[in-house]
């Protein structure tokens, strides 16, 4: 049964480029030929391309390219057997298996039925019809399209040459004049049409003879071949006219049927919506490309912040040890927040003009004034209002610099100033004047 397809293009490709090719377009649901012609070299492939909107393309090629063989499966291959079906034939094949396209056709017990075909013509052929825009559904040997019989063989001329299906998948591309040769060759017993026709009379006047006759005389049968276009003068086998039609016509409906496709592994075709997918394709990789760089910036961009924030806590807890050295443990980032905002609090007092900040802001720039002059540690009593510091100078009249400095905001008591080696050292006590 035909598939379920409006109506289908069946283009049918030569081995050469300058060779012809022919077309046709077959509607199975109004059984008739819509369009169909000859191009006079693939080259014109772009003639027919508005035949292959919205229509399935089935292509042929040549059988005289195809080898149709057969080859014995090995025990336990049948699950490898795509991948060790080149190397089983190796030995049969005058070129290397790398260079051969081997599809699988069918599988029957231990016997597996192969098509074998150049890369480089595969290439060929794709590369015409995808250059030319077409959408290849099925690509099959031209000799698998005609019609299968169980009691011969199928046949029909095109072009000077002979197709010829022996069976499901088995055909070849007989030159006219080798086509006696390669008949009588077959392993079936062969016989002239008149021959043929005196055995049969004589089998009818021979019908009361024993089972085992007639089992030797069915042994004897003669082949039958069934032609769609006149047959050839003076060939072996038993010509049987069928039907006369367009070889094409014949060829495109057995192709629309026929399960054999050449396009697998590697020329596996990719589904149709991916079609419609690639004019955005270089338009994809771009926008991936750049999203690529954008998330590899990002990640950099994050660890960097990250292995930062590292740094600013482990500084962050080293002041918070030296500032408040009573608390040892540091459980939480929001803890070391609090407890330095408390002390922040303690020391800075309740308004602006208490706690020891206030004090600092106004002895620094006296301190500035007198760089020779380094404060040691410092003691601010809050309910004196006071504050203490011991300091060391390199001279005694630094001192005295600081104290003239701070007399206009200040009372200054200072104590006992002692010179040990090249350095004074001595304490001031501030208040602030009422």
């Amino acid at each position: 049964m035909e598939e379920s397809v409006s109506e289908f293009l069946t283009i049918r490709l030569n081995s050469r480029a300058d060779q012809p090719v022919q077309w046709l377009v077959w509607s199975p649901q109004q059984k008739e030929v819509i369009a169909s012609g000859q191009l006079a070299s693939i080259a014109q492939l772009d003639d027919i391309a508005d035949y292959a909107a919205q229509r399935a393309v089935y292509v042929l090629v040549p059988t005289s390219d195809v080898l149709l063989t057969e080859v014995a499966i090995p025990a336990g291959s049948s699950r490898q057997l795509a991948t060790v079906l080149p190397f089983l034939l190796e030995e049969e094949l005058a070129q290397d298996v790398d260079d051969l396209h081997v599809h699988l056709l069918q599988k029957s017990g231990e016997v597996a039925q192969v098509a074998v075909v150049e890369h480089r013509k595969v290439e060929f052929w794709l590369s015409a019809l995808l250059d030319s825009g077409f959408e290849v559904k099925k690509m099959l040997p031209d000799s698998l399209c005609l019609p299968l019989f169980d009691n011969g063989y199928s046949a029909a001329e095109l072009e000077g040459q002979w197709l010829i299906r022996q069976g499901e998948s088995q055909g070849v591309c007989a030159e006219s004049q080798w086509l006696d040769a390669w008949l009588s060759a077959q392993k079936a017993p062969l016989r002239f049409s008149a021959e043929a026709a005196e055995e049969e009379e004589a089998s009818e006047e021979s019908e009361a003879e024993s089972e085992d006759t007639d089992q030797a005389d069915k042994s004897e049968q003669p082949l039958v071949i069934h032609h769609y276009t006149p047959a050839p003068a003076g060939v072996s086998g038993v010509w049987q006219a069928e039907a006369p039609e367009l070889v094409m016509q014949l060829l495109a409906q057995g192709a629309a049927t026929s399960k054999a496709n050449l396009l697998s592994g590697v020329y596996k075709q990719q589904p149709v919506w991916r079609k419609y997918l690639k004019p955005w394709r270089k338009a994809a990789i771009a926008a991936g490309l750049v999203l690529s760089v954008l998330i590899a910036e990002h990640l950099i961009s994050v660890q960097a912040m990250e292995k930062q924030a590292l740094v600013y806590k482990a500084e962050s807890e080293r002041i918070f040890r030296e500032v408040l050295p009573q608390f040892n443990r540091i459980p939480s980032q929001s803890y070391l927040k609090r407890q330095m905002n408390s002390e922040l609090a303690r020391l800075g007092g309740t308004s602006s003009n208490n706690g020891i900040l206030p004090w600092l802001a106004e002895l620094q720039p006296a301190l500035a004034k007198v760089p020779q002059l380094s404060v040691q540690n410092l003691k601010y009593d809050q309910n004196r209002n006071e504050l203490r510091f011991q300091a060391v100078a390199s001279d005694f009249q630094h001192f005295e610099q600081l104290r003239t400095l701070l007399l206009e905001d200040f009372e200054i008591d200072q104590g006992q100033l002692n010179r040990e080696g090249e350095q004074v050292t001595g304490a001031v006590v501030l208040r602030r004047k009422s």
